[in-house]
């Protein structure tokens, strides 16, 4: 009796862990998978991207790229990668500036469903090296994208590209900083 007790009590807890090491995944996987991405903010015409609709886009592919973390370690290579500008994505929204000196003001919010969120400012975007280097990718290694979300958002130009590398993206939002008023949490 005392070793049937035994072994149910071993089996229990074997379910448990079990159980327990396989909740985060499973949890990543029902909340974070975002079926579309919305453009939203200070735009003309908002919109949704699914995985049928990016494909009518303007589509580049790039190859060898690196995902390289905060320490200088290479996470993923990216032996090709299909996707659209971030800056194609805002002219097909068409950003609403009613005063063009003011777009130092404007910023590119991608939201994630896992809340790691990226900022561009919308001059790096249309002035800079990373308006030609900024993709919201569909496609890896000639595969669509699935462990990581449906899309992802990258800069191929940044020097540690995993920094604003932005899994599960399911948001682009346009937004425009307040500069009349001091920034929020800034000591004097």
């Amino acid at each position: 009796m005392k070793k049937m007790k035994s072994s149910s009590a071993k089996a229990i807890m074997l379910l448990l862990a079990v159980l327990y090491s396989a909740a985060p995944a499973m949890a990543k996987s029902n909340n974070s998978v975002s079926g579309s991405v919305t453009v939203t903010g200070l735009v003309e015409k908002p919109f949704t991207i699914t995985p049928t609709s990016v494909k009518a886009m303007h589509t580049i592919e790039r190859e060898n790229s690196a995902i390289v973390c905060g320490s200088g370690e290479t996470r993923k290579t990216l032996k090709t990668y299909k996707g659209v500008l971030l800056r194609d994505i805002l002219d097909s929204a068409k950003v609403t500036m009613p005063n063009p000196h003011q777009r130092g003001e404007f910023a590119v919010l991608v939201r994630s469903t896992d809340n790691y969120n990226v900022l561009f400012s919308y001059n790096e975007l249309y002035n800079g090296s990373a308006g030609d280097n900024t993709f919201l990718i569909f496609e890896e290694n000639g595969k669509p994208i699935d462990k990581d979300g449906l899309f992802v958002v990258f800069c191929s130009n940044d020097k540690l590209t995993g920094l604003r590398h932005v899994k599960w993206v399911n948001n682009i939002d346009i937004i425009k900083v307040d500069a009349g008023n001091p920034a929020v949490n800034c000591k004097k």
